[in-house]
């Protein structure tokens, strides 16, 4: 019994379906190179994205690092935040976006302290005003100087506290950026001279805060 011959195709019929696949392999390997061109197009688009928002997050928190922080500022740090994410690039998005949380937050941290040394020479000037009055101690003297003196340490210890946090921040700054430095500009983050001077800056500031409660403590009724 003979064993059945292996279909054939006409010589033609051959060459249209050798035709057909390579223009299928052909299409199928434009699609991929057209994915990954696209992706890649994606990712620089992403990383200038969130170099540009770094760039902008430094100069804003220079100039709250230099004078009193405008409100604005931390509308803008929100919007960078916003902008800094990205999905081709996790790595340096994860990088940015702990820099500009850590920026946000020093710049928060630098307006509560204005308020709260406001804040402080308030409480502080009634006690004093108050203890002028010595002369006419009563009861409900002694219960107004002993409000007024616990206000007083309330105040004193919010901007103590605040003080030392923003001491924190602006120390955590400094290994936010080290992670940034391969990624971007050198003119793209702070100078760390002037994250070390407002370290510096805030350590006197909550010395001469402790001082001025010791005094205060010092005082009657």
């Amino acid at each position: 019994m003979q064993a059945p011959c292996p279909a054939r195709y006409p010589s033609g019929m051959g060459n249209r379906l050798v035709g057909s696949a390579v223009g299928l392999l052909a299409a199928v390997t434009l699609v991929v190179a057209a994915y990954y061109a696209q992706a890649a197009l994606q990712k620089r688009s992403q990383q200038n994205q969130i170099a540009a928002s770094v760039r902008d997050t430094t100069d804003k928190l220079r100039q709250a690092l230099k004078a009193k922080p405008a409100p604005e500022l931390l509308s803008a740090l929100d919007a960078n935040l916003a902008a800094a994410r990205a999905s081709r690039d996790p790595a340096f998005a994860d990088a940015a976006e702990r820099y500009i949380l850590g920026a946000r937050e020093i710049v928060r941290r630098r307006g509560e302290i204005e308020r709260l040394e406001q804040q402080t020479v308030a409480s502080r000037e009634a006690l004093a005003a108050h203890m002028a009055r010595a002369a006419h101690r009563n009861v409900s003297w002694m219960g107004d100087a002993l409000t007024l003196k616990k206000r007083v340490e309330s105040d004193y210890f919010d901007l103590n506290n605040t003080l030392k946090t923003l001491d924190d921040l602006l120390f955590k700054l400094t290994d936010a950026q080290l992670k940034l430095q391969p990624r971007v500009a050198p003119d793209s983050l702070v100078d760390p001279k002037l994250i070390d001077a407002a370290r510096k800056e805030a350590q006197a500031e909550a010395r001469r805060a402790n001082d001025e409660l010791a005094k205060i403590r010092r005082i009657g009724p």
